[in-house]
């Protein structure tokens, strides 16, 4: 194991006991079959596996999608079943490091790619606003669904409450999902099979400190977390409609010029940075030169002259920026386009293109140091663990100061891009 902090001045001696012997885990797995498209596949998922209790982390979670399930299931009995096959997923082994699922997604990952639509996932669940992460493809269709669910204690929608405490918070107030780093079953999906995802859940207005201990209770969720377990409501209603929309759209919702924004956006904040920090190397150096951190030191006092740091390079980051602009004419060509007249022939093939569109995202070889992430939009930080680097294969050898590795990756990157533009453009021809 690689340790990226200390080390510190104190010594310790550790006593480690491990517990070696061999424990079954149970994916639950519950199918119903699509009546027009039962190849293509919704898949829905939540752990059921706890640290201790897990009243909050996974139950609260889980007990919406069960109750998600029950519903869609009573919708069946009365002869209104899903056009797409529905798969409902109780994962196990989560908390150890996405074993089930991660298990499960290898094994059947040939068949995963050709057939899911999406996966939706949930975990922990409480009181306040819808947080959604994913692929950014299906942000407007998320963004639709939070519109249509009104929230328990405004009586608002969710996508009104959520835009007000993104102002609050210095925002621009205009709804949006986040990028997927890791922290839950997600991950070998979008990560590693390239399955379009999306994770979201209710949080904000409840504490948090029970998470991960034997204090994760019914009786502490029911005081602190959601008392009347309305947002246990508004999560089933809000997840299990972005899964019905999914498995009945005639064409699937995703959308390409918000991916764009977006990733365009993650490549100026790149190049922004180095020129950031090219700057302060400067201003640093020069502030050497001219002996500055010595006059502004106590004379009294021992003093060390800083050292100069390494000129930051200039990366030539055109090929980007031209895939960029290529992918701004292909995706605003597929959003203007008018699918009311689309013929079945038509909209099955755009289907088949739409479901597998994630996937182009990926590389064989994966990312630098760990080949199982293929994903070459969003990936868990190697140093950071759950939390997300975008572009990650540019932005953390930037951050390292590699510079080689990040004109390689500069180089590696536009090929990925290049592949998703020819892909919508040949969507754009089915049109």
């Amino acid at each position: 194991i690689t340790y990226h902090i200390g080390p510190g001045p104190a010594k310790v001696h550790l006593k480690l006991a491990f517990d070696w012997k061999l424990t079954p885990a149970h994916n639950v797995i519950a199918t119903m079959k699509g009546t027009e498209f039962p190849d293509q596949w919704v898949m829905r998922g939540n752990h059921h596996d706890a640290w201790v209790h897990g009243a909050n982390d996974p139950i609260s979670g889980m007990v919406a999608l069960m109750e998600e399930a029950r519903a869609i299931g009573e919708l069946a009995k009365k002869g209104d079943r899903p056009k797409r096959t529905l798969i409902y997923c109780a994962w196990d082994a989560e908390e150890p490091g996405l074993i089930g699922s991660t298990e499960w997604v290898e094994d059947h990952q040939a068949e995963l790619q050709q057939k899911v639509v999406a996966y939706i996932n949930t975990d922990g669940n409480g009181r306040g606003f819808l947080e959604v992460g994913g692929s950014h493809t299906l942000q407007k269709m998320v963004g639709e669904v939070a519109d249509a669910v009104t929230d328990p204690q405004r009586g608002v929608s969710v996508k009104e409450r959520s835009n007000a405490f993104d102002m609050v918070k210095g925002g621009k107030g205009e709804f949006s999902i986040s990028a997927l780093g890791s922290g839950s079953d997600y991950t070998p999906f979008i990560q590693h099979a390239g399955i379009a995802s999306l994770n979201l859940g209710y949080d904000g207005e409840s504490s948090g400190g029970e998470y991960h201990t034997i204090y994760d209770t019914y009786p502490h969720y029911k005081r602190f977390k959601d008392p009347e377990f309305a947002y246990g409501v508004a999560l089933a209603n809000t997840a299990g409609r972005i899964t019905l929309r999914l498995a009945n759209a005639d064409l699937l919702p995703f959308e390409f010029e918000q991916w764009h924004n977006t990733v365009s956006g993650y490549l100026d904040e790149i190049m922004k940075s180095c020129d950031q920090m090219r700057e302060e190397v400067a201003k640093h150096n020069q502030m050497v030169d001219k002996n500055v951190f010595e006059l502004a030191a106590d004379p009294t006092l021992p003093f060390k002259k800083p050292a100069k740091k390494e000129e930051i390079p200039y990366l030539d980051f055109t090929p980007l920026q031209n895939e960029m602009v290529a992918l701004k004419s292909s995706t605003e060509k597929f959003g203007a386009a008018d699918v009311s007249k689309l013929t079945l022939e038509q909209r099955n093939k755009i289907n088949q293109k739409l479901r597998s569109a994630e996937q182009v995202l990926t590389s064989s070889v994966g990312l630098p140091r760990r080949p199982w992430y293929k994903h070459q939009i969003y990936a868990p930080g190697f140093y950071t663990g759950y939390g997300v680097k975008t572009l990650p294969g540019v932005r953390e050898a930037i951050e390292q100061k590699d510079w080689k590795e990040a004109q390689e990756q500069i180089a590696v990157l536009p090929e990925t891009l290049k592949r998703f533009n020819a892909h919508i453009l040949e969507i754009d021809k089915l049109l």
